[in-house]
């Protein structure tokens, strides 16, 4: 299924894209080739403390430590592990192990997990939340075999004041970083997380002072002769099967723009998600209060706004004597096609900001139109838009799903009859 991708979107995208595609079919294989096989694997922790993970290639690693593992494609170069009780980590009992390999996938580059994360494992009481963050402590103290430096990170760097621990081996550090929000009854459990790599500066994650300058972002813009204009370079983060949707897509702008210490479990906290997913009131207010912190402005965009859709929706019903749950897909597709002005409008100011390096933040309702392969199938949803093609009046657009779902396209009517809300992160320098 996955390696049909490249081919579906070769004549559209273009020969850039589709070599980035063709790289995440060949990442596939290698998964597969960790999923098979009735050997069993090792210690993935223990192969990070000891070093062994961090000089094998993928093909090594599928026939040893990772035998027999489930393993998930992000991108061309991250792997994430379904983390099953038939697999040690150490003693911990973690959530989905993320892999991230070089650009030849010849040696590991970092390992990221979480003991904990809410979206996945639900609210903790404070008692229960410290007494899994000493467990962790003790876990990995035996792990690393050496006392670890405690302080804490400043919101400048993620967002979110984080206690954390690290611990310096011969071959490995690993840092343990927690994230609690309100006392007392508001007290909120928020993650645990553990990142591991062979050295402290692959650690490093880019924060507030790391933000790209908008002048940069316009050299990332790519075109095509069949027509296609698109961003490279915004980062996969596959959200899992939890309803981060919205933190999901907004890490992968944070990360675009050079600060990946802003990561999805950081943004949830901030943008009072839970797994069942983040209102836009919520989302839009979060983003506000931290958005001086980056040195950005989140800018709404218009298109057909909610309030005319539902407008021209009903006036259309009660023109054809139909009742309002007789709602049909064309209805949606009639009241844009009535409204060229608006469409034409909100397209422009798409492209604009594509142009200028810059992806929209897109608000969707699922489930209107039929779209293949698509996990979620109704409800709202949260994606960005990359790309677009004028010569096609058509938009091309991520999701948060991993390998299969970097780069789409969608036509101009359709994809204005879905939005709900149309956003950007603008950086301010």
């Amino acid at each position: 299924m996955m390696s049909r991708v490249p081919h579906q979107l070769c004549r559209r995208i273009g020969a850039r894209a589709a070599e980035a595609l063709r790289a995440a079919a060949g990442c596939v294989l290698c998964a597969l080739l960790l999923c098979g096989g009735a050997a069993r694997g090792g210690d993935i922790a223990r192969a990070a403390a000891e070093g062994s993970l961090w000089s094998s290639s993928s093909e090594e690693l599928a026939q040893g430590v990772l035998a027999g593992m489930k393993c998930h494609v992000v991108d061309a170069t991250t792997l994430r592990i379904a983390r099953t009780g038939d697999h040690p980590f150490a003693h911990l009992m973690t959530g989905d192990v993320l892999l991230q390999f070089s650009d030849d996938r010849s040696h590991v580059l970092e390992l990221r997990t979480t003991i904990y994360n809410k979206g996945d494992n639900g609210e903790l009481t404070k008692e229960e939340f410290d007494a899994l963050l000493k467990t962790g402590v003790e876990c990995l103290n035996e792990l690393m075999q050496v006392a670890p430096t405690v302080r804490k990170t400043s919101a400048k760097e993620t967002g979110l004041r984080l206690r954390a621990w690290e611990w310096q081996g011969a071959a490995c550090v690993a840092r343990l970083e927690a994230s609690t929000t309100g006392v007392g009854k508001k007290f909120a459990s928020e993650f645990i997380r553990l990142s591991m790599a062979p050295s402290r500066e692959a650690l490093a994650r880019g924060g507030a002072d790391d933000a790209a300058r908008r002048a940069e972002l316009k050299r990332n813009v790519c075109c095509h002769e069949n027509g296609c204009v698109w961003i490279d370079g915004v980062p996969m983060v596959d959200q899992g099967e939890k309803g981060y949707c919205v933190p999901a897509s907004l890490s992968r702008v944070f990360a675009y723009y050079g600060m990946d210490g802003v990561d999805q479990h950081a943004l949830a906290a901030l943008c009072k998600s839970t797994g069942g997913g983040t209102t836009l009131e919520a989302m839009e207010k979060a983003l506000r209060s931290i958005s001086a912190k980056f040195h950005m402005s989140v800018v709404p965009l218009e298109w057909l706004s909610t309030k005319t859709m539902e407008k021209e929706l009903m006036r259309l019903l009660h023109k054809q004597g139909l009742p309002p749950e007789a709602l049909q897909p064309q209805h949606l597709l009639s009241v844009v096609s009535a409204k060229p002005a608006l469409l034409r409008k909100g397209f422009k100011s798409i492209k604009k900001q594509i142009d200028a390096g810059i992806p929209v933040v897109w608000a969707v309702m699922l489930g209107v139109f039929p779209e293949p392969e698509v996990p979620q199938a109704m409800g709202g949803h949260m994606r960005l838009i990359i790309g677009y093609n004028e010569r096609e009046q058509a938009i091309i657009y991520s999701d948060t799903w991993g390998a299969g779902h970097e780069m789409k396209i969608m036509p101009l009517n359709r994809a204005c009859a879905i939005t709900q809300a149309l956003y950007i992160l603008r950086p301010r320098r």
